[in-house]
């Protein structure tokens, strides 16, 4: 410690501080004089209430049991929460650092009201914020108004608010270096307030958008050439009536749509390599957007038969697909699964997550996976990986992967994993079933977890 505190230059100990977790820096105060103030002047600021207990009284608080949260942990989590609260009221706006690179908040008492969370965030956008996060989750659910100049901040590259801030556009604003923008289950101002925002964002590069349930978004369009990266997801409860996706720059695309009917027009995504699609409807349109990709994570939540037979064809080709993450939540995954293989010539990682193969009941399965006549190539020439992260007692799961082990010559590690809830004897027997199997690649290690 006397090394250290032998620097003459402060700015150097600034900069050692800012590369600490925020609550640790802090704590430096402590270790002499010269140190007492100097994590004023850190330009990292992170206030995160979850840091302030133990999982177990903010599972109490949280998620009570009864309605009513017991009078200790209330007394312990507010006492606390009063703690910080005071703690940030009276050092942010003393803050000695010119420049606030970021700041983080993140709350979910109600000792934390809407007025605290905008004189705060006002206060980091006078000092030339670089980097906002605000995560606000009170259980009275009262929405925190963002200020005015938040919108008008010229210095602001990534915007990350979440969960109860209310998000009002005002008509005439600038965030010329915005590049990073995550608006997660958020209330908008009004029903064209994020349509403004996202049409005034000429460098954005990376974009996540949450709709849920009671949101005013009827109609969006997402028409940004510089964007790279874009998460967009719709709760089956949502009310919009349609979006347009154009992004030619696209590289990464995640697409949650879980709504009750498809309306989405999606185009013009030439250069994409990774997708990840979740979806109710329409899945070979989406399919057919994401033929040029390296990695596709596939999870389908239907189970209408007819709707997934409508995929299959000779018109969808994979050429460039390497990994391919097949999530279940339906009882017809095998022709499915096999079609999938057939248009993906150059699979080289399979991971299947048989999630929920049931008919909807905790009875009998519903389909076993079915032996087809002819072998996909890509089990002949180019699959390396294989895991199977398995339902307990699924029998069509084993199935797949004694098949998948009989078939792939190239096959070099086959992870297994036949989950938790099942008797220990006939884990045991699936074990034994898989792992004495007949493997086209004999190097092939197998894995049991």
């Amino acid at each position: 410690m006397d090394k250290i505190s032998g620097f003459s230059d402060d700015e150097l100990l600034v900069k050692i501080l800012s590369f600490l977790p925020f609550k640790f820096a802090i704590t430096t105060s402590v270790l002499s004089k010269q140190w007492k103030f100097l994590w004023m002047r850190v330009p990292k600021l992170e206030y995160d209430e979850d840091s302030m207990y133990s999982f177990e009284y903010s599972f109490r608080y949280f998620l009570p049991k009864v309605k009513e949260v017991d009078s200790e942990t209330y007394s312990i989590v507010s006492e606390s929460g009063h703690r910080m609260r005071s703690f940030i009221e009276k050092n942010l706006p003393l803050h000695s650092s010119p420049v606030i690179e970021s700041l983080r908040l993140k709350f979910f008492t109600e000792v934390f009201q809407p007025e605290d969370i905008k004189l705060w965030v006002e206060i980091a956008v006078s000092r030339c914020a670089q980097e906002l996060s605000v995560d606000f989750f009170p259980k009275e659910k009262h929405n925190a108004l963002l200020p005015r100049n938040l919108y008008t901040c010229k210095s602001l590259v990534t915007l990350k608010l979440r969960n109860n801030i209310l998000v009002d556009v005002p008509h005439v604003f600038s965030l010329p270096s915005l590049k990073i923008l995550h608006l997660e289950r958020v209330t908008y101002g009004d029903g064209e307030s994020l349509q403004r925002l996202l049409s005034n964002c000429s460098v954005l590069e990376d974009l996540v958008v949450e709709l849920d349930t009671g949101d005013n978004v009827r109609k969006l369009d997402v028409i940004i050439p510089s964007l790279l990266s874009l998460s967009f997801g719709m709760s089956r409860y949502c009310a919009y009536e349609g979006y347009r996706i154009d992004t030619p720059s696209l590289k990464y695309f995640k697409l949650t749509d879980l709504s009750k009917t498809f309306s989405g027009l999606i185009e013009n995504m030439p250069k994409l390599e990774e997708a990840n699609i979740t979806a109710r409807h329409n899945f070979k349109k989406l399919l057919e957007l994401v033929t040029s990709v390296k990695r596709l994570s596939l999870n389908i939540e239907n189970n209408d038969a007819e709707a997934l037979t409508a995929i299959y064809g000779d018109d969808i080709v994979f050429n460039e697909l390497e990994h391919l993450n097949f999530h279940i939540h339906n009882a017809y995954w095998s022709e499915l699964l096999y079609w999938l293989l057939k248009a993906s010539p150059k699979l080289q990682n399979l991971e299947f997550d048989e999630q929920c193969s049931r008919d909807g009941t905790m009875g009998t399965l519903a389909v076993f996976w079915n032996q087809p006549n002819s072998v996909p190539q890509c089990l002949l020439s180019t699959l390396q990986t294989f895991e199977w992260s398995g339902y307990p007692g699924s029998v069509q799961g084993k199935d797949l992967a004694t098949y998948i082990l009989r078939k792939s010559r190239q096959l070099k590690i086959a992870t297994i994993s036949i989950g938790y809830g099942l008797d220990p004897q006939q884990k045991l027997k699936m074990e034994m079933d898989v792992k004495f199997s007949f493997r086209a690649s004999p190097t092939c290690k197998r894995v049991f977890y």
